[in-house]
């Protein structure tokens, strides 16, 4: 069986290869839908197998019936219609038409040559079926006519006694207007039915291949993106922790080439302090998003936090997590200098609050003394005024000192 199969492939193979693979450039200005030419090679495919076979049945009968031409016949037509198929120098349009045109007179000699006992009639239901499929839907309707017309001639045929032929015998033209009409129906109907099957195929095709586009354009779109971003970005994988892709920012900012990179886990840009912890992490993020400060580490060992966004995707068709790593090394700085400078400020409105107002409440107390009572006591004052003055300019000298320190002059 495994044999079998393996001929039957290559048989396949060999017929896709003749029908679809180097195909003229100018066909696509005739032949817009490609799903068209995959049908008639699959046609082809099988049609080939069964009709050699319908080949050997049909001689036979023939054989028994006399009928001498007809074998003569379908060795002519089999020793000519297999090259134009297999010809890649005919366009397929051209050889979809030559087929069906060889098709058809195969159909007719039989019906000429062995009534409607034989295949003939037949061929013409199976002919417009096949025509449905692989050309556009106003073409099948006028094979209904063609059909129609051969019908109309073969009525000739049996009213005028052309030539000889087994109708002859087996119709009047009454009883050959019933069955061709018959066969005109069957034919019209399986051609509405097929098309319309056909049609809403190929729309859902047209809308595939849209929507493969755009998936495309989008998936492009995110890659840029994704390798343009500024910001180190990775995806890695859920189950064995590994890289799965980076862009050049991460490259840059780590210190690894993307190559070092696919061979790293996650853990080999986190400290040895924090591997149990990102472990942690790991687990209670893999059903959510998770934003956050961790520390990471570079090529040279040096550690810098970042600010990650992770979230869950699916890359390759892997369960992976997109991240991307801010490093807000900068920030924490900014925060720390911030939090220093209002620690001074904290220190400054103390110095304020205990060392100014002493002396300055003194100032204003022996100032106020002075005034009400001058010439009393008027050294010892003096004394005390020029004491708080001095704490009070010390205070200030203090205040502008640690103003200039912390920067916040």
């Amino acid at each position: 069986m495994t044999g079998l199969k393996k001929y039957w492939w290559r048989f396949k193979a060999l017929i896709e290869s003749a029908v679809l693979l180097h195909p003229d450039h100018k066909e696509a200005d005739h032949d817009h839908v490609f799903w068209r030419k995959r049908l008639f090679t699959n046609t082809i495919t099988y049609g080939l197998i069964f009709s050699i076979i319908a080949m050997f049945s049909s001689m036979t009968y023939s054989f028994f019936a006399g009928s001498y031409f007809v074998q003569y016949f379908n060795i002519i037509f089999v020793i000519t219609l297999i090259p134009i198929i297999f010809n890649k120098k005919i366009m397929i349009q051209t050889r979809k038409v030559i087929a069906l045109f060889l098709l058809y007179v195969l159909a007719v000699v039989y019906i000429a040559f062995l009534g409607s006992e034989g295949p003939g009639a037949l061929y013409l239901i199976v002919l417009t079926i096949f025509s449905t499929m692989i050309f556009p839907r106003p073409a099948a309707y006028w094979l209904v006519g063609v059909n129609a017309l051969i019908c109309t001639g073969f009525g000739l045929v049996i009213y005028y006694k052309i030539f000889d032929s087994p109708l002859l015998y087996s119709y009047d033209l009454p009883l050959w207007v019933s069955y061709s009409g018959n066969l005109i129906f069957v034919s019209l109907l399986s051609v509405m039915l097929v098309s319309k099957v056909l049609k809403g195929l190929e729309q859902t095709i047209q809308k595939e291949a849209t929507l493969a586009i755009k998936l495309n354009a989008s998936e492009k779109y995110y890659r840029n993106t994704f390798e343009a971003n500024p910001v180190p970005m990775y995806v890695f994988d859920m189950e064995t922790s590994r890289f799965l892709h980076v862009n050049s920012a991460a490259c840059e900012k780590y210190g690894y080439t993307k190559d070092e990179f696919l061979t790293m886990k996650i853990t080999d840009v986190r400290p040895e302090s924090e591997h149990s912890k990102l472990m942690d992490l790991t687990s209670m993020i893999r059903n959510r998003d998770y934003s956050g400060i961790l520390i990471h580490k570079k090529k040279n060992s040096e550690v810098f936090p970042v600010e990650i966004e992770t979230n869950l995707i699916h890359f390759e068709d892997r369960e992976a997590r997109l991240v991307l790593a801010t490093d807000v090394s900068e920030r924490i700085n900014y925060i720390k200098e911030i939090e220093r400078q209002n620690q001074d400020l904290r220190e400054i409105a103390w110095i304020q609050s205990h060392l100014v107002r002493a002396p300055l409440a003194n100032i204003m107390s022996l100032t106020e003394f002075l005034i009400k009572y001058p010439g009393e006591d008027t050294k010892e004052t003096l004394t005390f005024l020029n004491d708080s003055s001095q704490k009070l300019n010390m205070a200030i000298k203090s205040i502008i000192g640690q103003a200039d320190g912390s920067g916040l002059s």
